[in-house]
């Protein structure tokens, strides 16, 4: 009953994108899949604590100049710390996932061109400002 139950749950995710989990195109082979899951969630685990950091860093220092540049910082690296999860998920689940993992690679984007953007246009004074803080004496 149970194993019907999980065939039938299968089917169903699959039908919903059609394509396998992408376990299947690394031959199964339980060394690479560890591997690819340890590191992919290990750097999603330090992207999600990156924009905490920042976060912090913004709200201690709320007149810091350019804070834009730096909510945009926090954007791109939540970000980049999803799409390694929904990389995960595409080894397991196939299907759907691949419409969400395109979905999120497609934020990324967005949010990573916008802090490039942000900093081509501020990076001059961000680096002015940087420099006359760090030589202003103690």
């Amino acid at each position: 009953m149970l194993q019907t139950i999980a065939d039938a749950s299968y089917d169903i995710i699959q039908g919903w994108g059609g394509y396998a989990p992408h376990a299947v195109c690394l031959l199964e082979d339980p060394a690479i899949i560890a591997i690819t899951v340890v590191t992919n969630l290990g750097v999603a685990a330090a992207y999600f604590m990156i924009p905490f950091a920042l976060w912090r860093f913004l709200r201690r220092f709320e007149t810091l100049p350019f804070r834009s540049v730096l909510v945009m910082f926090v954007v791109f690296i939540l970000a980049c710390g999803t799409s390694h999860i929904t990389k995960v998920m595409t080894l397991f689940l196939g299907g759907w996932t691949y419409w969400l993992d395109a979905a999120v690679c497609s934020l990324t984007l967005i949010a990573s061109l916008g802090t490039a953007i942000g900093l081509v246009r501020h990076g001059r004074r961000i680096a002015f400002l940087t420099g006359r803080l760090i030589a202003r004496p103690a």
